[in-house]
Protein backbone atom coordinates (compact mmCIF):
# COMPACT_ATOMS: atom_id res chain seq x y z
CA UNK A 1 0.00 0.00 0.00
CA UNK A 2 1.24 3.50 -0.84
CA UNK A 3 0.34 6.29 0.98
CA UNK A 4 0.29 10.06 -0.28
CA UNK A 5 -1.21 13.28 -0.89
CA UNK A 6 -4.14 13.48 -3.28
CA UNK A 7 -3.93 16.33 -6.13
CA UNK A 8 -6.38 17.18 -8.58
CA UNK A 9 -6.40 14.20 -10.56
CA UNK A 10 -7.54 12.44 -7.23
CA UNK A 11 -10.79 14.36 -7.45
CA UNK A 12 -13.13 12.10 -9.20
CA UNK A 13 -12.43 9.33 -6.86
CA UNK A 14 -12.33 11.61 -3.91
CA UNK A 15 -16.39 13.05 -4.56
CA UNK A 16 -17.46 8.46 -5.25
CA UNK A 17 -15.77 8.45 -1.99
CA UNK A 18 -17.24 10.95 -0.17
CA UNK A 19 -20.58 10.27 -1.50
CA UNK A 20 -20.00 6.57 -0.32
CA UNK A 21 -19.16 7.85 3.52
CA UNK A 22 -22.05 9.73 3.82
CA UNK A 23 -24.78 7.50 2.31
CA UNK A 24 -22.81 4.71 4.68
CA UNK A 25 -23.37 7.23 7.58
CA UNK A 26 -27.18 7.29 7.06
CA UNK A 27 -27.53 10.81 4.91
CA UNK A 28 -30.15 10.19 1.99
CA UNK A 29 -28.88 12.02 -1.64
CA UNK A 30 -32.01 14.48 -2.40
CA UNK A 31 -33.62 13.38 -6.02
CA UNK A 32 -32.85 17.14 -6.97
CA UNK A 33 -29.22 17.38 -5.85
CA UNK A 34 -25.88 18.68 -7.65
CA UNK A 35 -23.69 16.60 -4.61
CA UNK A 36 -21.41 15.80 -7.43
CA UNK A 37 -20.85 19.04 -9.27
CA UNK A 38 -20.33 21.23 -6.15
CA UNK A 39 -18.49 18.63 -4.45
CA UNK A 40 -15.86 18.31 -7.74
CA UNK A 41 -15.73 21.97 -7.65
CA UNK A 42 -14.95 21.92 -3.53
CA UNK A 43 -12.25 19.24 -4.16
CA UNK A 44 -10.92 21.41 -7.25
CA UNK A 45 -10.73 25.01 -5.48
CA UNK A 46 -9.38 23.86 -2.21
CA UNK A 47 -6.55 21.22 -3.30
CA UNK A 48 -5.74 24.16 -5.77
CA UNK A 49 -5.68 26.74 -3.22
CA UNK A 50 -4.26 24.32 -0.42
CA UNK A 51 -7.07 25.31 1.77
CA UNK A 52 -8.03 21.47 1.87
CA UNK A 53 -5.32 18.60 2.43
CA UNK A 54 -6.11 15.31 1.51
CA UNK A 55 -3.89 12.23 2.21
CA UNK A 56 -5.17 9.14 0.69
CA UNK A 57 -3.85 5.24 0.73
CA UNK A 58 -3.81 3.10 -2.16
CA UNK A 59 -3.55 -0.47 -2.95
CA UNK A 60 -2.49 -1.29 -6.44
CA UNK A 61 -3.17 1.87 -7.65
CA UNK A 62 -6.96 1.87 -6.26
CA UNK A 63 -7.80 4.91 -3.64
CA UNK A 64 -9.45 3.12 -0.85
CA UNK A 65 -9.06 5.33 1.64
CA UNK A 66 -9.11 9.12 2.52
CA UNK A 67 -8.57 11.97 4.58
CA UNK A 68 -9.11 15.67 4.57
CA UNK A 69 -7.82 18.69 6.84
CA UNK A 70 -9.37 22.49 6.30
CA UNK A 71 -8.21 25.38 7.59
CA UNK A 72 -10.21 28.12 9.51
CA UNK A 73 -10.01 30.75 11.78
CA UNK A 74 -12.12 31.72 14.97
CA UNK A 75 -11.82 35.22 17.02
CA UNK A 76 -8.99 34.57 19.62
CA UNK A 77 -9.75 32.40 23.14
CA UNK A 78 -7.80 31.57 26.11
CA UNK A 79 -7.40 27.72 24.92
CA UNK A 80 -6.42 28.59 21.21
CA UNK A 81 -4.38 32.05 21.51
CA UNK A 82 -4.31 31.89 17.58
CA UNK A 83 -7.62 31.41 16.39
CA UNK A 84 -6.82 28.70 14.03
CA UNK A 85 -8.48 25.51 13.81
CA UNK A 86 -7.47 22.71 12.05
CA UNK A 87 -10.82 20.99 10.79
CA UNK A 88 -10.22 16.91 10.34
CA UNK A 89 -13.14 15.37 7.98
CA UNK A 90 -13.61 13.06 4.68
CA UNK A 91 -12.10 10.46 6.55
CA UNK A 92 -13.09 7.15 5.14
CA UNK A 93 -11.96 3.61 4.20
CA UNK A 94 -13.67 1.22 2.11
CA UNK A 95 -15.48 -2.14 3.67
CA UNK A 96 -12.81 -4.40 2.85
CA UNK A 97 -9.97 -2.16 4.02
CA UNK A 98 -11.47 -1.34 7.54
CA UNK A 99 -9.58 -2.29 10.96
CA UNK A 100 -6.42 -2.55 9.54
CA UNK A 101 -4.74 0.89 10.79
CA UNK A 102 -5.23 2.62 7.65
CA UNK A 103 -7.48 5.88 9.39
CA UNK A 104 -5.37 6.14 12.16
CA UNK A 105 -2.24 6.21 9.18
CA UNK A 106 -4.35 8.52 7.77
CA UNK A 107 -5.12 10.48 10.91
CA UNK A 108 -1.60 10.78 12.00
CA UNK A 109 -0.10 12.33 8.52
CA UNK A 110 -3.18 15.10 8.72
CA UNK A 111 -1.97 15.82 12.78
CA UNK A 112 1.18 16.26 11.65
CA UNK A 113 0.72 18.28 8.66
CA UNK A 114 -1.28 20.59 10.94
CA UNK A 115 1.32 20.63 13.36
CA UNK A 116 3.95 21.68 10.34
CA UNK A 117 1.79 24.75 9.48
CA UNK A 118 1.73 26.42 12.94
CA UNK A 119 -1.81 24.58 14.00
CA UNK A 120 -2.10 23.96 17.84
CA UNK A 121 -5.91 22.76 17.71
CA UNK A 122 -7.44 20.30 15.45
CA UNK A 123 -11.41 19.79 15.60
CA UNK A 124 -13.77 16.89 13.92
CA UNK A 125 -16.92 15.46 13.94
CA UNK A 126 -17.16 11.82 14.27
CA UNK A 127 -19.78 9.13 13.43
CA UNK A 128 -20.23 6.30 15.50
CA UNK A 129 -17.72 4.18 13.07
CA UNK A 130 -14.63 6.57 13.66
CA UNK A 131 -15.28 7.81 17.31
CA UNK A 132 -12.65 5.06 18.92
CA UNK A 133 -10.14 6.26 16.43
CA UNK A 134 -10.14 9.66 17.59
CA UNK A 135 -10.26 8.86 21.23
CA UNK A 136 -7.41 6.69 20.99
CA UNK A 137 -5.48 9.67 19.46
CA UNK A 138 -6.51 11.89 21.89
CA UNK A 139 -9.40 13.83 20.93
CA UNK A 140 -11.83 14.72 23.32
CA UNK A 141 -15.69 14.39 22.65
CA UNK A 142 -17.96 17.22 23.11
CA UNK A 143 -21.65 17.25 23.18
CA UNK A 144 -21.06 21.23 22.93
CA UNK A 145 -22.17 21.90 19.32
CA UNK A 146 -25.30 23.07 18.31
CA UNK A 147 -26.44 23.61 14.71
CA UNK A 148 -29.32 25.48 12.53
CA UNK A 149 -30.23 25.26 9.03
CA UNK A 150 -30.41 28.86 8.51
CA UNK A 151 -32.36 28.49 5.22
CA UNK A 152 -35.09 26.04 6.71
CA UNK A 153 -35.32 28.49 9.69
CA UNK A 154 -36.23 31.72 7.82
CA UNK A 155 -40.13 32.74 8.48
CA UNK A 156 -41.45 35.02 5.38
Amino acid sequence: MIKRKADLSDVPILVELRKKQLIDEGEKLPAASDFINQTTDYFESSISDESFISWVMEDDGEIIATSGLCFYSLPPSFSNPTGMNAYITNMYTKDEYRRRGIATELLDSLLNEAKALGYTVARLHTSEYGKSIYQKAGFEYSEGYMTMRINEAVND
